[in-house]
């Protein structure tokens, strides 16, 4: 009997302590290895020391592969509750929509087109030799970018009628250290986007934003640099983030603000 209690505990030392490389949802990775666990945390034996982290801060994918029992079990309980990927839905009713039967799902994705020749009329009368030769040796490339946001909604009654409002802010991060001929473009804020609902259950709604703009560099064929003339290659405004605001009828269904997604508790769709 002892034989076998040794023997057991031996094959649960081997299960348990195995070497892992974890993923943090915030960023970051830690590397160890696992030697205890339950449903609520667990422990992993890294260089600098033993560690103890809860499940939440992992990321699904390391949820799965270390404990891949309790992640059968999440996914149990997010089908139970209508949660997915994208989003939550709780079983109340308000202004007469049952909002147990509507998913939401929010994607907000940076887009850019090809980049194209562009000709820059600029007095070069007023700079340096150098300048000048190094400008006629440049060819510059202008791209149109823009955010989007994609909203679907799942679930809806076809025979009622809905009012979708969306208030979007889009910041833009200038390039301070861009050609003085590049176009800056300003953060748009608190713009609103409405649309009318019926006939369907489901809809997928793209809103875009007003257009910034990148550019890049490349030497004429034949043209060279000299070591001193230090330029950068790309250069251009930046997205930095939206504040988005969406309400169903006169419901807020989803909230995300200042470039950090913080849900109401008010929400309905969260």
């Amino acid at each position: 009997m002892k034989k076998l209690t040794v023997i057991l505990l031996a094959l649960l030392l081997v299960v348990v302590c195995f070497p892992t490389t974890v993923y943090l949802r915030k960023g970051g990775t830690v590397e160890g290895e696992v030697i205890s666990k339950d449903d609520e945390k667990f422990v992993i034996k890294a260089a600098e020391g033993e560690k103890t982290l809860k499940w939440r801060q992992l990321t699904n994918k390391s949820i799965e592969e270390i404990h891949p029992e309790l992640y059968e079990k999440l996914k149990v309980k997010a089908l139970e509750k209508k949660i997915n990927i994208d989003g939550k839905v709780t079983k109340e009713k308000k202004n007469g929509i049952d909002f147990s039967r509507i998913h939401l799902s929010v994607e907000k994705t940076e887009k850019g087109g090809a980049y194209k020749k562009v000709n820059i009329d600029l007095d070069l009368d007023k700079y340096s030799s150098s300048v000048k030769r190094e400008w006629k040796s440049i060819r510059f490339y202008e791209k149109e970018c823009y955010g989007k946001i994609n909203i679907k909604l799942n679930g809806l009654d076809s025979k009622k009628k809905y009012y979708l409002k969306t208030i979007y802010s889009h910041y833009i991060k200038n390039d301070e250290n861009a050609r003085p001929f590049a176009k800056k473009t300003s953060s748009e804020k608190n713009i609103v986007k409405t649309n009318n609902l019926s006939g369907e259950i489901s809809y997928d709604i793209d809103i875009t934003s007003s257009p910034f703009y990148c550019y890049k560099e490349k030497l004429k064929s034949g043209c060279q640099l000299n070591e001193d003339n230090k330029r950068k290659k790309e250069y251009g405004d930046k997205a930095d983030g939206w504040d988005i605001s969406i309400w169903l009828d006169d419901t807020l269904i989803y909230k995300e603000i200042n470039r950090k997604c913080r849900m109401d508790p008010k929400n309905i769709l969260h």
